[in-house]
């Protein structure tokens, strides 16, 4: 059995994924969504591995653009089971995060995408729930996995001292950190506002590259009233990832709306705290001991938790250990299972 993935590489989730199911002897190419490719390539012991479906429609220039592109996908889809192969599909979003300009296909997507999957893979039980409510046919054919860790993915070669001098952060300073790419759906212009209440001796830091201009420019006025915020408003490379999450006391996830956070995963391989909203996988990774969870419908649920973070002491050595038991070898081997 050959395992075509939709993609293989260039992002840290797939690039440790992969290399975990190559470790049990799973062969796994790089999969090229054409008709043409798919046609001459697969074969019925062969699966077919989606992740971000929604990709393959994408980026349209017009209405009738994104049909043309949304029948494409349906009738590439269609190819792949007249083939024989089985199609399979990793839930990290309920919907795209950004939607199409006609909202409702990428709820057809779905609906179309878990039709023809034979098996669906579901980051935790209340992620899978969220899926269920919104999907119900999800059900019978889910299987749930672990977002693995990424202790030793990202260099870590710096003391918090040595990572402070390098941002110009002083040792006393108790440091928020939102980090990754910078989207509406993260809620940055909210955790903005509700860090402005937070006492003088702390600073937030943005450090992400803004995909939408218009939003960058509104997070932008937003930080220039508090001298505080710091906006490094760029891709952070692998290597400087550490300056900033060493740096760092607490990672802020502030999510709007989420089902799979990457971002809880990278703080916590790095031992730290994270202060996220009390949604989807986030509520079976971040425990009361490596992070603070608030509900999503209380207005003052973020600012409560910026401040409550502020004055727990939170153990590294524990939050590592935690992050630990969240392991690609055994994702991998329940993913293997389940092709059986």
């Amino acid at each position: 059995m050959t395992v075509f993935a939709f993609p293989k590489k260039g992002i840290s989730y797939t690039d440790s994924f992969y290399a975990a199911l190559e470790a049990t002897g799973v062969r796994v190419e790089e999969g090229i969504f054409s008709g043409k490719w798919l046609f001459h390539r697969l074969c019925p012991a062969d699966a077919v591995h989606l992740h971000w479906p929604s990709f393959s429609y994408a980026g349209a220039a017009s209405h009738w653009d994104l049909l043309r592109r949304f029948v494409r996908f349906i009738l590439l889809l269609t190819l792949i089971r007249a083939k024989g192969a089985r199609l399979l599909w990793t839930a990290h979003n309920l919907l795209p995060h950004d939607r199409a300009s006609i909202p409702f296909l990428d709820v057809l997507g779905r609906r179309v995408v878990i039709a023809m999957s034979q098996r669906i893979f579901v980051h935790g039980a209340h992620a899978a729930d969220v899926l269920f409510r919104r999907f119900p046919a999800a059900r019978a054919k889910t299987t749930l996995i672990q977002h693995g860790h990424w202790i030793g993915y990202y260099p870590r070669a710096v003391s918090k001292a040595e990572a402070r001098s390098a941002l110009g952060i002083k040792r006393e300073t108790f440091v928020y950190l939102f980090i990754g790419l910078c989207k509406e759906y993260k809620n940055i212009d909210g955790l903005i506002r509700a860090y402005s209440n937070m006492p003088s001796s702390s600073m937030l830091i943005i450090a992400g590259k803004f995909s939408d201009s218009a939003y960058r420019e509104r997070i932008e006025r937003l930080a220039r009233n508090d001298p505080r915020v710091r906006l490094e408003a760029r891709f952070i490379p692998d290597e400087e990832m550490q300056n900033y999450l060493v740096a760092a006391d607490v990672v802020v996830a502030p999510y709007r709306d989420i089902l799979t956070s990457g971002t809880a995963m990278l703080a916590l391989s790095f031992g730290r705290p994270v202060v996220s909203v009390r949604l989807g996988c986030l509520i079976d990774v971040v425990t009361p001991e490596t992070g603070l969870l608030y509900d999503p419908d209380n207005p003052a649920g973020l600012e409560n938790a910026l401040y409550e973070a502020a004055l727990r002491k939170f153990d590294e050595e524990l939050i590592l250990a935690h992050a630990r038991t969240f392991d690609w070898a055994t994702s991998a081997r329940i993913f293997v299972t389940a092709l059986v």
